[in-house]
């Protein structure tokens, strides 16, 4: 996405706080989120370099102090930072040497395992990460954040929410998804197909290939396809691993690389302090509609409302709108979903300083009673100030005491 079609990035703000506070920053995520497009606009004099172009690659790669000790009064932006593993000693004692100088380097990656790896034994302390996801919903439809995200300090503010959205809009984003340039090239079908098909193989082919060698990618490819059917489900490693005739380690190999690699969000069962017998088994989903989508073959809005799989995918579209919104304001928090073996289930748990929040989230217009059991059980049991429950109603209620209606226009 070039800069003339830039869409405003709530992460700048954030971005540009962190470069003040370290004196090195990695940005992460998915191929096409849109990092690069960000580097250039939250450093525009910076020296840029990315080491998918070879020379940039060798250049750094043949002697990595030389390098940084060239540009020591600069700020330096090193763009697919992974595939130069010699860099990151060079960068720890570059950085050392200069340790007052805040934001002087910026690196990105979109394949966090090996970069982690890097991060970990080498710039620990020295570096902030960053998560740059696909667009939210905000940033797609150019509307300003909801004050959701504030309210969950102080929910007797909910009833103050304002109307965001239409339940069309968003019908639509969850058709499309939301990396920047399918989003943009929604309007040309044929464009946008060539898009998110070159996209899959490109991952498979190219990155799954180059990162991990030794893998199958047959094996891997049928993988993905199986996660996008058990999206919003528990992951059954043994059935997994019979349908592909593979071991069941290899299962677990496959959902760390699709996890490490951003395609995938794993949630945890929560368990703490709880007095009934809980399932240990993790649940996960393709973090954004655009892959699940192609995958499931859903090409129209009544194919994606009528679609088995439908619920499934509304939960995961509103779920990752508000962890990224929750990342990109730099909340302190931690996800999960929380299931009990009498199949009491309630689908994200928020962990964080605004306490413990049990969510429920529901892809129709009104909810019944007995459809919010789990949630009211999960607020008596863990204490819990206030559960939420997300539709698509019409407006903020409260259903009980301490459990909220908010429909998903107004998140």
């Amino acid at each position: 996405m070039s800069i003339k079609n830039y869409i405003k990035r709530e992460a700048e703000d954030s971005l540009t706080q962190l470069s003040k506070d370290f004196p090195c920053i990695a940005l992460l995520g998915a191929r096409q989120v849109g990092k690069s497009t960000l580097l250039q606009k939250i450093a525009p004099d910076a020296k840029f370099f990315d080491l998918e172009r070879r020379d940039n690659l060798e250049r750094i790669k043949n002697d990595p102090d030389f390098f940084l000790e060239t540009y020591k009064s600069e700020q330096v932006v090193i763009d697919e930072a992974q595939l130069c593993p010699e860099l990151f000693p060079a960068l720890r004692v570059a950085i050392d040497q200069d340790r007052e100088h805040m934001g002087k380097y910026i690196i990105s990656g979109s394949s966090s395992p090996q970069l982690l790896k890097n991060i970990s034994e080498s710039l620990a302390g020295r570096i902030a990460i960053y998560e740059i996801p696909p667009l939210s919903w905000n940033e797609a439809l150019e509307k300003p954040k909801s004050k959701f995200y504030e309210f969950l300090f102080k929910p007797k503010e909910f009833t103050n929410l304002t109307n965001n959205y239409e339940n069309d809009d968003l019908f639509k984003l969850a058709l499309t998804g939301l990396y920047p340039e399918p989003f943009l090239k929604s309007g040309n079908l044929k464009a946008y197909d060539v898009w998110i098909e070159s996209y899959f193989e490109t991952y498979i082919e190219r990155d799954i290939r180059s990162l991990f060698p030794e893998l199958k990618l047959d094996a891997y490819r049928r993988f993905i396809k199986m996660l996008a059917f058990s999206s919003g489900e528990l992951i059954n490693a043994s059935n997994f691993a019979r349908s592909l005739d593979v071991s069941q380690p290899t299962v677990k190999r496959y959902m760390e690389i699709a996890e490490g690699t951003f395609l995938w969000r794993k949630l945890l069962c929560y368990t703490e302090n709880s007095t009934k017998r809980l399932v240990k088994t993790p649940k996960g989903h393709l973090r954004d509609t655009i892959i699940s989508n192609y995958l499931l073959n859903i090409n129209t809005k009544d194919d994606l409302l009528s679609h088995p799989q439908f619920g499934r995918i509304w939960e995961s579209f509103v779920t990752e709108q508000i962890i990224k919104n929750l990342d990109i304001e730099l909340f302190k928090h931690k996800e999960y979903f929380y299931r009990t073996h009498h199949q009491a289930e309630v689908d994200l748990i928020l962990e964080g300083r605004f306490g413990l929040i049990p969510i429920e989230i529901k892809s129709g217009t009104y909810t019944k009673k007995d459809q919010i059991r789990s949630l009211k059980n999960f607020v008596e049991e863990q204490e819990s100030k206030f559960g939420i429950l997300i539709n698509n109603g019409d407006e903020v209620i409260k259903l009980t005491e301490n459990i909220y209606q908010i429909p998903a226009k107004y998140i």
